[in-house]
């Protein structure tokens, strides 16, 4: 649906929505957020009402450059729903200690590749639009909390399409943020130290 400025603001103040929360960005944002992912003004309220989450993902490496990975090498971490999968692209490149050197995808459809269920970006965070084929969706405009994420579903994250280190993220649990809660984005768990990213040639 599309909000006109001078329909009630759905938040509920009874002021316009131009007199109200259009004149704050973050507010603003949001509503244009849900704006379109709703058709009606019913399901843009709840939406907007809905309260914010805390997920927590683990992150395994699983493969490098071929090559299956020996132990567990993993990093846990909590971050609030609106963050994007960029937010989390570069989360994950700080707990392993990757370069952000390369364009990433996170696959929802449980196969590399799978261009339908394809999130990507660079590591500036710009979208990767493919030349030829079907295109994929974006990274860094995607929230985590707009994925309908539920306890044990799991990602692919694909980290530099050369050497391939690829990754299952899996939702360990989906909480409501309280006030005591920690500041977020929160890395809570480290397992294994993580393998050089490049080759070392002598």
């Amino acid at each position: 649906m599309k909000l006109r400025r001078n329909d009630s603001c759905p938040c509920g103040s009874g002021k316009k929505y131009k007199k109200c929360c259009y004149l704050d960005l973050a507010k603003n944002a949001e509503i244009v957020r849900v704006e379109s992912r709703v058709s009606s003004w019913e399901e843009m309220v709840e939406l907007l009402s809905k309260p914010m989450k805390v997920y927590e993902l683990k992150v395994l490496l699983v493969r490098m450059r071929n090559e299956e990975i020996e132990g567990e090498v993993s990093r846990t971490f909590q971050m609030k729903g609106n963050f994007s999968l960029y937010d989390l692209h570069l989360f994950i490149q700080q707990a392993f200690n990757w370069d952000n050197d390369h364009m990433f995808s996170f696959y929802f459809g449980g196969e590399l590749y799978d261009r339908d269920n394809e999130y990507s970006g660079t590591p500036d965070g710009e979208h990767i639009i493919p030349r030829m084929g079907k295109p994929n969706k974006p990274a860094v405009t995607t929230q985590i909390r707009d994925l309908e994420l539920s306890k044990n579903s799991k990602i692919l994250y694909l980290f530099d399409y050369g050497d391939e280190l690829v990754h299952n993220i899996e939702v360990n649990s989906i909480q409501l943020i309280t006030a005591g809660d920690i500041k977020l984005p929160s890395l809570i768990n480290e397992i294994g130290v993580s393998p050089s990213q490049y080759e070392e040639y002598e």
